[in-house]
């Protein structure tokens, strides 16, 4: 009977009751799992890093085909690489601005690209607006992702996003027709055109090119 005793005792004991032995190996096993989840998050970055920075040359190069070169302006201090362009820190007067680039090089520039961003249903909308020499729109890229899929996301389809594709920087875009059942999200990216356009002024229509 005693035995019996020991025997169901035993049996009732948890793991940490039973010796140190059963505890170090649960923390072997959490260590082994932490350092594999580290080492495929370490070995994923660069593809990942890799596909982000495709995804927004494929972009680039879908407003300005056959260019390769795409050098980025410092928000701080835009223009200072674009010839014959103004020096601004849009930073403090245009917040919304998220990226400038000359398409192409110095020495043969094709024109600019200029990223701005204003709420829309999900969050904000990213928009890169092309922009020729003459500051004419070449095409724009909505990034649409965060908005309603079937009514916002439509705002980077071809039927929306065509509709600014040869109209001049100055252009009111006042008869742009909105994504239906999706007017917040057409008036976003129609909002960031405008101040893309209003960047490109500043920069280049009193630059004295």
């Amino acid at each position: 009977m005693p035995k019996n005793k020991k025997t169901k005792k035993a049996a009732g004991e948890s793991w940490l009751e039973r010796g140190p032995v059963p505890a170090a190996i649960l923390v072997i096993i959490c260590a082994v799992c932490v350092t594999l989840l580290a080492l495929t998050a370490t070995a994923t970055a660069e593809a990942r890093a890799f596909q982000a920075k495709w995804l927004e040359d494929s972009n680039k190069r879908t407003l300005f085909p056959g260019i390769e070169d795409f050098p980025a302006e410092e928000l701080e201090s835009a223009g200072q690489g674009i010839p014959g362009a103004h020096t601004l820190d849009l930073t403090l007067d245009h917040p919304d601005i998220y990226m400038v680039l000359l398409a192409g090089s110095r020495e043969d520039p094709a024109g600019l690209i200029i990223g701005a961003q204003s709420k829309g249903y999900g969050g904000k909308v990213p928009v890169m607006v092309g922009f020729d020499l003459e500051g004419n729109i070449v095409g724009i890229v909505v990034d649409a992702s965060g908005e309603t899929a079937g009514l916002g996301q439509k705002t980077a389809d071809p039927p929306f996003t065509d509709q600014f594709r040869g109209r001049a920087h100055d252009d009111a875009f006042s008869d742009i027709d909105s994504v239906s059942s999706a007017t917040v999200s057409s008036v976003s990216v129609v909002r960031s055109v405008r101040t893309a356009s209003a960047v490109f002024a500043e920069l280049m229509q009193e630059g004295g090119r």
